[in-house]
């Protein structure tokens, strides 16, 4: 059993990203429409309930480098679903917005201590090579609960009210929470075990006589690595493309947190109903779900830098489709979901691909809390804006055309950072 605990902890990292990330925002879109119609909340209150969960988790992401030098990551995990869960407690108390702000505070901890942050770092400690297709699997967590719970969201309201819903979601996370603790252990050596290198690729046979041709021997040679897949990097990013990445990020959060947070309401503002919402909803997360195992998969074969490009071009197609969601009704609402959810796979697999491979071994804590800090920094400071410009505009389709805009940016920072950095590891061979 121990010498396939790593199985264990990809397991129990896809249980965190669906407890701290899956619940209070990647599923969390369905309630949209349910809160903005409860008595003194509205458009701008529902903004504001997802408007604290992003600052309050960008706090806590400031300082989870901190947190997590001082305590083990098995209790940094810990004390985040014990956050979250008390969070929907609080939301399944709330008859006003003042403590549905509460929950949000509540689980904007959970989110901040116990996301990407945490799964990024146990991925880092237990594994070296094919961190593409671990990443893609870990990062299904939080798919799966945006292909679930708008079902069961809807089901629970349906025979009962938002109270038992939210209820039901914080015993999901302390329940779920629970069993992961129990397993969970930070580091191989917590259960007497090494972390083993991922052996090179064999060298191709020598051939059976020399050619004239053949190059002079120079420097020495990296260590060989197959050409398309990612691994946990070896080299921290200079300070001039790390500070692109980091614009990169707060771009990608603007489209991955607040895009996602307003989709539902996006489509019932169109004349969608709360029924057929929740379905589209849901597809949304299937096709998340799929698609982050797919993005790692993709990473491992081509490359991050063209498995990037790709998934940023499926995102921004789904962000346009987003746009004219409204009048195509749900066969355009369905068609924006799947594009869209395949898209911003992103957001999860894609952050933590270029967490491990662009930071050195040493730096990756300070760089997963940059890149996540910038990331939660793009979800609060848009996270207003899809609420007042429908207050404005009486549609949320025109934030969806500015995501797309703010994706395509993002394409051209990450192509960028990538070229260059091929170009530094290409350079001592030329």
């Amino acid at each position: 059993m121990r010498q396939h605990y790593r199985i264990v902890i990809v397991a129990c990292c896809f249980c965190i990203l669906f407890i701290n990330q899956g619940l209070p925002a990647t599923s969390f879109n369905v309630f949209q429409s349910y809160l903005v119609a409860m008595p003194g909340v509205g458009d701008l209150g529902g903004s504001l309930v997802l408007t604290v969960r992003s600052f309050v988790s960008l706090v806590a992401i400031f300082f989870v480098s901190a947190f997590y030098r001082r305590f083990s990551l098995r209790v940094g995990v810990a004390a985040a679903t014990a956050f979250t869960a008390a969070g929907f407690l609080a939301y399944s108390l709330a008859r006003d917005l003042a403590l549905l702000c509460l929950g949000s505070v509540l689980t904007g901890i959970g989110y901040g201590f116990g996301g990407v942050v945490a799964t990024t770092m146990l991925i880092g400690n237990w594994y070296r090579g094919h961190i593409g297709t671990v990443a893609g699997a870990v990062g299904m967590g939080s798919g799966v609960a945006s292909m679930v719970m708008p079902l069961a969201v809807a089901a629970v309201i349906a025979r009962s009210d938002l109270s038992h819903a939210f209820l039901m979601e914080a015993l999901l996370a302390l329940g779920l929470g629970t069993v992961v603790v129990a397993l969970l252990r930070s580091k191989p050596q917590d259960v007497g075990l090494r972390l083993v290198e991922e052996p090179a690729p064999a060298a191709p046979p020598a051939a059976a006589a020399p050619t004239r041709t053949a190059p002079e021997p120079s420097a020495p040679a990296a260590p060989a690595r197959h050409p398309g897949k990612v691994h946990v990097g070896a080299a921290t990013l200079p300070r001039a493309d790390k500070r692109l990445m980091l614009a990169a990020m707060v771009l990608l959060g603007a489209v991955a947190i607040v895009g996602n947070g307003y989709f539902s309401v996006l489509l019932t503002s169109s004349g969608i109903g709360l029924e057929t919402a929740a379905l589209l909803t849901a597809a949304l997360g299937t096709s998340l779900t799929l698609s982050k195992l797919a993005c790692g998969w993709v990473f491992d074969l081509a490359g991050a830098r063209k498995g990037s490009l790709a998934f940023f071009t499926v995102l921004i197609v789904g962000l346009l489709l987003c746009s004219l969601a409204g009048p195509g009704g749900a066969a355009d609402g369905f068609f924006a979901a799947v594009f869209f959810g395949v898209g911003v796979a992103l957001a999860t697999t894609g952050v933590s691909v270029w967490t491990l491979e662009l930071s050195a071994p040493r730096d990756r804590l300070g760089m997963v809390r940059d890149f996540q800090v910038a990331y939660a920094f793009g979800g609060f400071a848009f996270n207003l804006m899809p609420g007042a410009l429908a207050n404005a505009t009486g549609s949320y389709a025109i934030s969806y055309a500015l995501f797309a805009a703010a994706a395509i940016a993002c394409a051209l920072i990450v192509g960028i950072v990538y070229k260059r950095r091929n170009l530094r590891e290409a350079l001592p061979l030329s």
